[in-house]
Order: structure tokens, then sequence, then C-alpha cells
């Protein structure tokens, strides 16, 4: 009679099948990538919340001459977006030797492109909506401050990347250099 069990033929043989040594790419599971754009998104509406309270003619901060408020605005909601930017880029940039890297950073990133048009949506429409009678105007006028988020952490993860190819492997967590 023949044994059923493959292993069973040759029972010297080691390692058996059942500790195969696992793959490098594994895949990343699709709740984190989707947790990793809605995240963003949902960055982008905070965002777009403190953007209409912290910028001139916004909820908290008063009436400037009309001239100062334009630039102001954009300026507010640029510098929100380049520190959340860096923010993102940093965590992504902890998380590179996990697998799935660029499907994390590219859902990061894409989640990024939505956050940052749902920030000037929001700001908009709260501007709009409980804006001074006088200057009912809370638009961003410098389209290319909604960019810069994206921007930031795209940039901090690329800089980090080339720095880690300069200098070599990154070290894993654990092990320390003599």
């Amino acid at each position: 009679m023949r044994p059923s069990n493959p292993d069973a033929e040759h029972p010297g043989s080691y390692p058996p099948p059942v500790y195969a040594v696992a793959t490098e790419d594994t895949a990343v599971p699709p709740t984190s990538l989707v947790w990793w754009a809605c995240a963003m998104a949902g960055l982008g509406l905070l965002m777009g919340v403190v953007w209409w309270l912290a910028a001139p003619g916004g909820g908290l901060y008063g009436d400037p001459a009309p001239e100062e408020a334009q630039l102001l605005n954009d300026l507010t909601l640029g510098g929100l977006q380049l520190v959340v930017g860096l923010v993102v880029g940093w965590l992504l940039v902890q998380r590179m030797d996990l697998p799935g890297a660029w499907q994390r950073i590219s859902a990061a990133v894409g989640g990024s492109l939505v956050g940052s048009v749902f920030a000037v949506a929001v700001g908009q429409w709260l501007g709009m909506m409980f804006g001074a009678d006088t200057d009912p105007d809370f638009v961003l006028r410098s389209l290319g401050a909604a960019a810069i988020w994206p921007a930031a952490a795209a940039l901090v993860v690329f800089v980090s990347s080339l720095i880690e190819l300069a200098w070599g492997k990154r070290r894993s967590p654990g092990h320390e250099s003599p």
C-alpha cells in the first residue's frame, strides 16, 4: 500500500512544504489602500474647515482690507497643505519597508488630490454660507495652492527614496548599527 501523503514517501526531506518561505511580493489588503485614500479625503474635509476658520475673512479672523484678503486666503491654505503634505509623506516613508509600498503611496497621493479638492470646496462653501456680508467672496484665487499637499507628500517620499539609494539599504527597525 502506498502512502497517501507525498511527504511520507520521503520522510527525511526538510523543510516540509508547510513551512515554505513567504514570497517577497505579498499583496496589500485592499482595505488598507481604501483606508489611505479615504483618510486623505476625510482630512481634506477637516482642512477645509480649518482653512475657513484660520483665513482672513473666515470664521475666527477679522476682515482685512480686500487686497490683503485674497493673498492671505491662498497663503493660509497653502501653508496648511504644506504641513499636512509633509506629515503624510513622513508617514508613508515610515511604511516603505512593508509590502505594497507603491500601492500605498499611490492611494495616499490620489486621496490627497481628492482631499485638496474637498478642502477648497468645503472652505468656499463655509465662506459662502457664513461669510461676512461685506465680502462674500471667500474663494481660492491661486489654484496651485490646492496642489501643494499631494506634491509635498510625493516629494517627501521621492527625496527619502533618493537618500536611501545614495546611502545604501534602509535599516530594519530592530537592527542597530554598531
